[in-house]
């Protein structure tokens, strides 16, 4: 089945994180879904896991365009507050040979832009 509005991709997003907190790995601390319109709209939340470590995301969603996320970033922070990696696709200064990138402490990646799901997979 293809997602074709934004409701339909809020859903997909929301079990998504359903199925993390029912593994008990994770709690979710905040989830913001805003409609903008039947095609557009904003997500953002935060999961803390067990060990204290917590995922920040958002998306912003148009499903009219062929790569639907327009902007995202999965934010993941130890414990402490220190980052493990971050992905996003914001402009840099002097700027990358693509949009999609990987943060982490030793530097930036350039790397595919992952899911939510892949994130999680790739924390868990």
């Amino acid at each position: 089945m293809s997602i074709t509005s934004f409701p339909e991709y809020a859903r997909l997003i929301q079990l998504t994180i359903d199925d993390v907190i029912l593994t008990g790995e994770a709690q979710l601390l905040n989830l913001q879904i805003d409609a903008r319109s039947t095609s557009r709209g904003f997500i953002a939340g935060l999961l803390q896991f067990q060990d204290g470590s917590e995922l920040h995301f958002r998306e912003f969603i148009d499903m009219n365009q062929a790569d639907p996320r327009l902007m995202y970033a999965y934010h993941y922070q130890d414990a402490n507050k220190e980052i493990v990696f971050r992905y996003d696709n914001a402009v840099h200064r002097p700027a990358l040979s693509q949009l999609e990138h990987k943060h982490t402490p030793t530097g930036i990646a350039i790397t595919i832009a992952p899911t939510l799901s892949q994130v999680l997979d790739e924390i868990l």
